[in-house]
């Protein structure tokens, strides 16, 4: 196992530079460059004023050079300069993601307490109501926009709000947007205020992942139940629970391992129309924020590390196999 993890962590060296080298000319393809975006429509600007912002940027420079200056700071820590924000894109990242993971974790783990369940219960039950019920979840979770879907929950929890009538809901009305309340003094008491701020986006957010779980945990619990070794255990007069617990639900999850160490980095991506919905301060936002403005060191700089988690999570992904089914081996 530790030479295959080795072999495999210096096999992420070159695939991220790779990356980074895409990254980097597709964003300088994009129409325009930042300086141009940031003058235009401004008459006052005269030419020798571009070229001379230019230079200072070095966009004047071949593509080549300007990849290997970017590339020697950000491997000294320097993934450059936000003209937007008006500071070092490294520590406006950390920021928007600690933000990020206010909805991340939360949606995350209500996704996998409702799918796992109701996936396992629907394959054992196969055909039954509740398992034509899960199919209609999962179909509609896949299906339905996510900004769409967020804009509903705002008019119905914000805006509507019909069950004000029922005695112990009459208060319910959750915020449409936000992060915090203005005024709340820091500690438990901002923590507890920005709980409420979460609970629609989090919801949102865990509704796809929430049905694309269900979709492969029952697909492969169905698998699964109707192999030999489930059939003998059941023949030797075990309990239904330890033959789903120990014998079928350690080999089901397998194949949802691979489904989740993908979507952990969709996640963490912030869920750009979930947060620009919502008007969440998180990673994905500012991505498309800095896009839009041509912030293009921030853009290239979160691309960049969304695209290292997905080389990482797979890594986990291939490292978890080994610890779930004794047959894989990495030797």
């Amino acid at each position: 196992m530790s030479r295959y993890l080795a072999k495999r962590l210096l096999q992420m060296i070159p695939l991220v530079v790779g990356l980074s080298v895409i990254i980097f000319l597709l964003l300088a393809a994009a129409p325009g460059d930042p300086v141009d975006l940031l003058v235009f429509g401004n008459p006052n600007v005269k030419a020798e004023d571009v070229a001379r912002l230019k230079h200072y940027y070095g966009l004047d420079q071949p593509l080549h050079i300007r990849y290997f200056k970017w590339l020697w700071a950000a491997l000294h820590g320097d993934l450059g300069y936000s003209r937007t924000y008006k500071q070092p894109v490294l520590s406006l990242m950390w920021w928007r993601i600690g933000n990020s993971l206010w909805l991340q974790i939360p949606a995350f783990v209500l996704a996998l307490a409702v799918a796992v369940p109701v996936g396992i219960y629907s394959a054992l039950r196969q055909y039954s109501k509740m398992d034509y019920a899960a199919t209609f979840f999962t179909f509609f979770g896949v299906s339905i926009p996510a900004f769409w879907f967020g804009i509903m929950m705002i008019y119905a929890f914000s805006v509507w709000h019909p069950w004000t009538a029922i005695p112990f809901l009459e208060g319910l009305k959750l915020p449409a947007g936000g992060f915090n309340s203005p005024g709340i003094p820091t500690g438990l008491p901002r923590y507890l205020d920005r709980v409420q701020y979460m609970a629609l986006p989090t919801i949102v957010l865990s509704l796809l992942f929430m049905a694309s779980y269900t979709r492969y945990t029952r697909s492969s619990m169905l698998e699964v139940v109707r192999q030999d070794y489930v059939r003998t255990a059941r023949s030797k007069g075990l309990s239904e629970s330890k033959v789903v617990n120990k014998h079928a639900l350690r080999n089901a999850v397998i194949p949802l391992v691979t489904i989740i160490a993908l979507s952990i980095p969709a996640l963490s991506s912030g869920a750009p129309l979930t947060e620009t919905v919502f008007g969440w301060p998180g990673v994905g936002r500012l991505l498309v924020d800095a896009v839009l403005a041509g912030d293009f060191a921030v853009a290239q700089g979160i691309i960049i590390f969304l695209a290292a988690l997905v080389i990482v999570f797979n890594l986990l992904a291939d490292i978890s196999y080994a610890l779930l089914d004794p047959r894989i081996r990495y030797d």
